[in-house]
């Protein structure tokens, strides 16, 4: 591939782990002399904020999904195609799953690859539906694919996956984080994510903490996010009358540097890809107690009772006894927050974004040598 335009189609550049991921990939293309553009579909909101930080030689273009009702991906697609003439792109990559089946699509009708890319649990989030249906065996046909976990790249076709890879999130250190002596821990249980109970489950955390908080009075709960469900969270706390002891902080910026000092990390979801807040809690060496989410990313970075401790996902009593156990048990906690560090090492982001520019190479030089031929 002698010209590299890279077109990005996203649901989201503002706040999530997906927008996070892509940002990261975008930018870094970006730097290495790859010419990026992103088309952002979800512009309903009055006031978009790109909080992720697009490189400023990005070109980025809102697009407002709407139209006539039924023709409306019609035209979506249509804009797609327009958009990816206009940039002259020669690959699409795409996050999240509509955008890798329009990105499919637009892709044969211009006759470029087009690289899918599962960000969460396609067990979950892709229904029986006949529309489902349909766009999954699109997004089959895709030149190529990238998962986070081995786990949801087993979802897709035979066919697919033999053409995909598997990537995992990398963990972004900011220079103004210090690792904290385990000494030097508060009393404190803490949960980074957004707030959306259908995936984090966020009833069965603050259910888990009421337990523990019997046995350990002295432990609070903060709740750093936003989203959605936190009029929900607020009502959930209220019926627990945990107010003096759940304390809803908002958004970070900077989580790692917020959670410094608290003393178990907790995340309760019932499906995830591999949590960027987990991955960041472990490298600043909070010891962390996680469910054993589908399809397997937890599992897939946490060695039980190593470097983190593993509970059934939806049991808020084994989720409770886990936290006991690192408050109980101060030389399994310590060993844990030590060990977690090493997904530094392990999740560099100079290492995955290695793999991203390779594999998009890859793809790229097998299409348009098969089309030359």
């Amino acid at each position: 591939m002698t010209k590299k335009n890279i077109l990005f189609l996203t649901n989201s550049i503002s706040y999530g782990g997906a927008a996070k991921m892509l940002c990261f990939v975008a930018n870094e293309l970006q730097k290495r002399g790859f010419n990026v553009s992103i088309l952002n579909y979800n512009t309903t909101q009055k006031n978009i904020e790109y909080s992720q930080g697009i490189h400023k030689d990005i070109k980025v273009f809102d697009y407002r999904v709407g139209g006539i009702k039924g023709l409306k991906r019609l035209y979506q697609i249509w804009y797609t195609r327009k958009i990816a003439k206009e940039t002259g792109a020669n690959v699409i990559i795409c996050f999240t799953f509509m955008p890798n089946a329009i990105g499919c699509i637009v892709g044969k009708m211009l006759n470029i690859p087009s690289i899918m890319s599962e960000r969460a649990d396609p067990y979950r989030t892709v229904t029986s539906s006949f529309a489902d249906r349909l766009l999954l065996k699109i997004i089959n046909k895709s030149a190529g694919g990238v998962f986070q976990i081995q786990g949801a790249r087993e979802f897709y076709g035979k066919g697919l996956q033999e053409r995909a890879t598997v990537i995992p999130n990398p963990i972004f250190l900011k220079e103004d984080v210090v690792f904290s002596e385990f000494s030097k821990r508060e009393k404190s249980v803490v949960s980074v994510g957004r707030f959306d109970n259908g995936q984090k489950r966020y009833d069965i955390m603050l259910r888990a903490f009421a337990i523990f908080s019997k046995k350990h009075p002295e432990y609070i709960l903060k709740l750093f996010g936003e989203g959605p469900d936190k009029s929900f969270i607020e009502e959930e706390i209220e019926k627990l009358d945990m107010q003096d002891k759940i304390i809803i902080k908002g958004f970070t910026s900077n989580p790692m540097k917020d959670i410094l000092k608290d003393g178990i990390f907790l995340i309760t979801s019932d499906f995830e890809g591999i949590s960027n807040s987990m991955l960041e809690a472990m490298a600043i060496g909070l010891p962390v107690v996680s469910t054993d989410s589908s399809p397997g990313g937890a599992r897939m970075v946490i060695t039980d009772h190593e470097d983190g401790l593993i509970a059934p996902a939806g049991d808020y009593e084994k989720i409770a006894a886990a936290l006991c156990e690192f408050a109980e048990n101060e030389e399994l906690a310590k060993k844990c927050g030590d060990n977690a560090r090493a997904v530094v090492e392990r999740f560099a982001p100079e290492k995955i974004i290695k793999q991203w520019e390779e594999y998009i190479l890859e793809v790229t030089e097998r299409f348009y040598d098969k089309k030359n031929h």
